[in-house]
């Protein structure tokens, strides 16, 4: 087993792995990208709901759980019938102040080129801020271009 993931799966239940929420102090992409791809096989799943109940606190603020599902799948429904997900990038922004409406903190975007059953490939953002307990969801967009 790899030492990330076998530093994840002690640190975390399987509760918690499934709630994109890492005990770690977000210094290892490949954890960045093992959240990532938990947060989409839940919204592969229909369980967005699930990812709005772990998801960072001023999510949870600004969207009401029925919203964020509805726009998580609605968002979800454009990207098709997935054959394969690698990871295509990892950004670590570091927000220093709330001007933005945004709270201060870290925050990272982990993008997968995705493989559509149709050949097609997409591109799907699934964002995370870095909290006391690890890595919480933010967001997730998928689009037709990098």
């Amino acid at each position: 087993m790899k030492p990330f993931l076998s530093r994840f799966l002690a640190a975390c239940t399987l509760a918690l792995a499934s709630s994109c929420a890492l005990a770690q102090d977000g210094s290892s992409a490949d954890e960045l990208v093992q959240a990532g791809l938990t947060a989409l096989k839940q919204i592969d799943e229909g369980r967005a709901g699930e990812i709005w109940d772990t998801a960072s606190a001023f999510i949870k603020t600004r969207y009401p759980r029925a919203d964020f599902v509805a726009n998580t799948q609605r968002a979800r429904q454009t990207v098709g019938t997935v054959a394969r997900r690698d990871w295509a990038g990892i950004t670590r922004i570091r927000n220093p102040d709330d001007s933005a409406g945004i709270p201060a903190g870290l925050y990272a975007n982990v993008d997968f080129s995705t493989r559509l059953a149709n050949d097609k490939t997409v591109f799907e953002k699934v964002s995370f801020r870095l909290e006391p307990d690890g890595w919480r969801l933010t967001g997730y967009v998928p689009r037709e271009n990098q």
